[in-house]
């Protein structure tokens, strides 16, 4: 049987390799068991669910956005302006945070307890100046 040396160089059949060394090591290695209570995919509803609500503390984000530009800066003094600039950014970026710290910080717990934790968010981080004409 001639075969052609390409071929040669990808087949191990009958030959010895010097190099090679016999070892049990990937028998000794542990398994990757998959776990005994799976957690069961998201679903349909569900994402739809976290969806309208990611929207919604977008939509806020931006009320947030406008209620703050509407707000005239203060000029009491240069700490205070500092202070107010830095509560203003964390008033916008707070329904952001808090849309994924409920998703990150609760991955154990059931739905319904993670919705619950957003519908209060969405009650307690609404743009009341925006909302309210301020």
């Amino acid at each position: 049987m001639s075969a052609e040396p390409d071929d040669e160089a990808l087949s191990w059949d009958g030959q010895k390799d010097s190099t090679h060394v016999e070892s049990t090591f990937a028998d000794e290695l542990p398994r990757d068991e998959p776990p005994d209570a799976a957690e069961p995919p998201a679903s349909s509803a569900l994402l739809v669910t976290y969806g309208a609500f990611g929207g919604v503390f977008l939509v806020y984000v931006v009320g947030w956005i406008i209620a703050i530009q509407a707000i005239p800066a203060s000029s009491a003094g240069a700490l205070p302006a500092v202070l107010d600039r830095v509560a203003q950014f964390l008033a916008f970026l707070s329904p952001v945070l808090w849309f994924f710290g409920v998703l990150m910080l609760t991955p154990k717990t059931r739905a319904r307890t993670r919705m619950l934790w957003l519908a209060l968010g969405v009650v307690i981080l609404a743009p009341w100046p925006f909302i309210l004409g301020y």
